[in-house]
Parts: structure tokens; sequence; C-alpha cells
């Protein structure tokens, strides 16, 4: 009996090594993706503020055109 239950002690260490090696393979999983989302919202952010700038700028242009004209003649 006493062999037994060292036997089930080992088992159960076996379970615990088995579960902290998922542990690590999870954690790897979370990981990888972790870095992936924070890569794609940079890009965008400045593609934002870049496009903005553009569309402000032709507005500015011609409003600036308009008003030169007028005071020459």
């Amino acid at each position: 009996e006493n062999f037994e239950e060292v036997n089930a002690g080992n088992v159960a260490e076996g379970d615990v090594s088995a579960a902290h090696g998922e542990v690590p393979t999870i954690a790897e999983d979370p990981s990888i993706p972790s870095p992936i989302p924070p890569t794609p919202p940079p890009q965008p952010t400045h593609d934002i503020p870049s496009t903005s700038q553009v569309q402000l700028t032709p507005p500015q242009s011609p409003q600036v055109q308009p008003p030169s004209p007028q005071p020459q003649p």
C-alpha cells in the first residue's frame, strides 16, 4: 500500500509538471498575438493625422488664392 501511495504521489507530480508545461505554452500564444495588435494601431494612427493634414492643406490653398486675385484687380 505504501508503494501504491508513493506511485500515486509521483503520478500527481507528473500531472503538475504537465500542467506547468501547458501554462508556458499558453502564455507564449497570447504573448505572440499581443505584440501583433499594438503594431497595426500605430500605422493607422500616423495615416489618420497625415490624411487630416492633407485634407486641411487643399482647403487652405483655394481660400488663400481667391483673396489674392481680388486685391490685384
